[in-house]
């Protein structure tokens, strides 16, 4: 079944959280991928936390310590390699299972979100037992620890997708044009004529009101529901967004009875 836009609170260990850290333990790996710790929280899918040297035996077990007790329901690893794997959190003497006990034996997923009853905690450890090809290296681009704000219900239009490369034409003395671009970011508008469903006006006013970027999930874990999954709607593609315009909460047509007309331009933002 198709899956409509999920949004999630920035993830605790957002590469601007500093006091927070990730330590790797591996058996085997000539390289456990330490120096690579800040990929897992830098919210690029362009570089990952990678393994060398190790294998299935190895145990690799990954810690992240989140300094303070903090709430926390949802765990997304995005853009990794992992089949077998626990995830558990510190309950302030040991580390036990969520309510949804999280031990994949099986996964074949690249992408995949745990979905938990909210505890309190301030570490969380993550132990790898197996990769989808027996014996290769770990690899995940992104962990993301966070809580849910909601997903909606109504399917609001997704207009012009834009992934900006910051493009400049410099022309040279010779006629020719010097292309230059940086990494970019993605933006959109989500757009209903006349929306009436309360929890997700709720969600919306969330994300206008809120002094901090939201994580948006346009794919919301279900790439089937596109006749090809574009860049922004690609299970890895979660962004910290913003809306940038005002919010305008207009009854259609002016009735007060209807629902609302509204336009929400989402940019990725920097916090």
């Amino acid at each position: 079944m198709s899956q409509p836009i999920k949004f999630y609170n920035k993830s605790l260990i957002d590469q601007d959280e500093s006091e927070a850290s990730i330590t790797i333990t591996d058996a085997t790996a000539t390289n456990n991928g330490q120096d690579f710790v800040s990929f897992l929280r830098n919210r690029s899918n362009e570089t990952a936390w990678i393994t060398t040297g190790s294998n299935d035996a190895a145990n690799t077990q990954i810690d992240i310590d989140l300094i303070a007790s903090k709430a926390i329901d949802r765990i997304i690893l995005v853009g990794h390699n992992l089949k077998a794997f626990t995830i558990q959190y510190y309950n302030g003497s040991t580390y036990v299972d969520f309510s949804t006990a999280i031990n994949e034996t099986t996964n074949s997923d690249s992408t995949t979100e745990f979905i938990f009853d909210s505890v309190s905690t301030s570490a969380v450890r993550v132990i790898i037992t197996g990769t989808q090809t027996a014996n290769d290296d770990k690899q995940v681009k992104q962990i993301i620890i966070t809580t849910a704000i909601g997903q909606l219900t109504g399917w609001p239009q997704i207009k012009k997708p834009t992934t900006s490369l910051n493009k400049k034409a410099i022309k040279l003395l010779s006629g020719k044009v010097l292309s230059v671009r940086q990494r970019g970011f993605f933006s959109c508008q989500l757009s209903v004529e006349n929306y009436n469903i309360d929890a997700d006006m709720a969600i919306i006013e969330e994300i206008y009101f809120s002094f901090n970027g939201v994580l948006v999930w346009f794919n919301a874990g279900d790439s089937t529901q596109f006749s090809r999954t574009n860049i922004g709607f690609r299970s890895e593609d979660l962004y910290l967004m913003s809306a940038v315009d005002e919010y305008e909460p207009e009854h259609y047509k002016g009735l007060y009875q209807s629902g609302i007309k509204f336009k929400m331009n989402l940019t990725e933002v920097v916090k």
